[in-house]
C-alpha cells in the first residue's frame, strides 16, 4: 500500500484519546485524516474489513497523502494485527483505574451502568495493552504535555515525510490554469462581476481555502471553511516561504498558502484570490504567476455615495475605507502592477473587461471539461 503508515490508536474512554487527537490536528494541519467510516463494528472474520473500515477507506485516506486516524478498541487492534496494513501501533491508558473512574465521574453525562460497564472494559483494556508485542508505545496518560510529547515522538517520522512530500508539491511548478488575483477598494464593485462570473461560468472557478489561527466558530468546518491552525506552526509556514500573502486581524493570523491555491489548480479551476493591494504586492514576490486585476470606482465620490447608499456602516468605518481607496486608487496605476485596471463606471461595460482578460484560461478550463 503507498502512502504514510496509518496511526492506529486504542484505549479505554476516559484515557484522554479524543484530547490528543485534537491536539495533533491543531499542530499538524493537512497532515491527518480520517476514513470514511466511523463505526466500530467488529466483524474479524472478514479479512477486508478493519473494524468496521474496508481496507480501500484507509488506502483512500493515505493516496491524499496523509496519515490515516484510526481509533479502535482492543479487540479492533487484534483484527488489524491479522491484515497486512502495517499501521504504527499506540495505546493511551490512564495512571490507574481509581483515575479513570473519576474522570469518567467528572464528565456527569452517564447512568451508573453505563458508567460501570466503560470501567470493566478499561480493566480488560489496561491487561492486554501490556502484552509483548501488541503495541508500539503505551502512553500512560498522568500529565497530558508528556503524553503529547510522547505521541509526537512515535508519529514523527510519518509526520516529517507527509510535511516534506507537500512541500515539494506546493514547490513544484504545477500545470493547471493561472490563477486571478483580484484587487480593489470596497465598494468598487468585485463581489458583484465575481458573482456574474461564477454564474455565467459554472465549474470554471474555485477559491483557496484560506489560514487562520483564530479558534473555529460554530457550525465551521476545518478544511472548507478554513485551515484552522496555531500561530506557531503558521508563523513557521511564513517564514519559510509557504504563504504568498498574510495579514493579521484582532490579534489572529489570516493567509492563503501555496498549496491551498495549488488544490484548487490541480483540480484543472482558475482559482480566484480576492486581496488588498498589499496582498498583491506580497503576490509578485511569489512563483505564483497570476493574472492580476484591479477593479476601482470611477471616482473618491462615487464609491462614497456607493458606501453610504448600503447603509450598513458606522461614519467612522466608511471614512475609514474612504481612505484605504484613496491609496489604492492611486497605487494601482503604478506600472506593471495589475495586467488590467478596470474603471467600474458601467457594470455590462466593466463585466466584459473582465472577461477578456480572463478568456484564454476560461477555454482552457471548458475545453478540459469537454474532453
Amino acid at each position: 500500500m503507498s502512502g504514510p503508515r496509518p496511526v492506529v490508536l486504542s484505549g479505554p474512554s476516559g484515557a484522554g484519546k479524543s484530547t490528543l487527537m485534537k491536539m495533533l490536528l491543531r499542530d499538524y494541519d493537512g497532515v491527518f485524516g480520517f476514513s470514511v467510516s466511523r463505526t466500530f463494528v467488529f466483524l474479524g472474520s472478514y479479512p477486508n474489513i478493519l473494524s468496521g473500515r474496508n481496507k480501500s477507506s484507509v488506502d483512500e485516506v493515505r493516496a491524499k497523502g496523509l496519515i490515516c486516524i484510526l481509533d479502535v478498541e482492543i479487540q479492533g487492534v487484534r483484527n488489524i494485527k491479522e491484515t497486512d496494513l502495517d499501521p504504527i501501533y499506540v495505546s493511551i491508558q490512564p495512571p490507574s483505574i481509581e483515575i479513570l473512574e473519576k474522570r469518567l465521574r467528572d464528565r456527569n453525562t452517564e447512568t451508573e451502568e453505563s458508567l460501570q460497564k466503560r470501567l470493566a472494559a478499561a480493566r480488560v483494556d489496561m491487561e492486554l495493552s501490556n502484552e509483548p508485542g501488541v503495541f508500539d508505545m503505551l502512553i500512560v496518560n498522568d500529565d497530558l504535555e508528556e503524553a503529547y510529547e510522547k505521541l509526537q515522538s512515535v508519529l514523527i517520522e510519518e509526520i516529517t515525510k507527509v510535511q516534506s512530500t507537500k512541500k515539494e508539491r506546493c514547490n513544484s511548478v504545477m500545470s493547471g490554469p493561472r490563477p486571478v488575483v483580484i484587487s480593489g477598494p470596497s465598494g468598487a464593485g468585485k463581489s458583484t462581476l465575481l458573482k456574474r462570473l461564477l454564474k455565467d461560468y459554472k465549474g470554471v472557478f474555485g477559491f483557496s481555502v484560506s489560514h487562520t489561527t483564530r479558534d473555529p466558530r460554530p457550525g465551521e468546518i476545518d478544511g472548507k471553511d478554513y485551515h484552522f491552525t496555531n500561530r506557531e506552526a503558521m508563523q513557521e509556514d511564513i517564514d519559510t516561504g509557504e504563504f504568498i500573502e498574510t495579514d493579521e486581524f484582532s490579534g489572529n493570523l489570516y493567509g492563503t498558502s501555496k498549496c491551498a491555491v495549488q488544490d484548487v489548480r490541480a483540480k484543472g479551476l482558475i482559482c480566484i484570490l480576492d486581496v488588498d493591494i498589499a496582498g498583491v504586492r506580497h503576490i509578485k514576490e511569489s512563483d505564483l504567476d497570476p493574472i492580476y486585476v484591479s477593479i476601482q470606482p470611477p471616482s473618491i465620490e462615487v464609491l462614497e455615495e456607493r458606501l453610504r447608499g448600503r447603509a450598513t456602516e458606522t461614519e467612522e468605518k466608511i471614512q475609514s475605507r474612504l481612505e484605504a481607496a484613496r491609496i489604492d486608487m492611486e497605487e494601482c496605476n503604478q506600472p506593471g502592477l495589475f495586467d488590467i485596471v478596470i474603471v467600474n463606471d458601467d457594470l455590462d461595460e466593466s463585466y466584459e473587461k473582465l472577461q477578456s482578460v480572463l478568456k484564454e484560461e476560461i477555454m482552457k478550463v471548458q475545453e478540459g471539461i469537454e474532453s
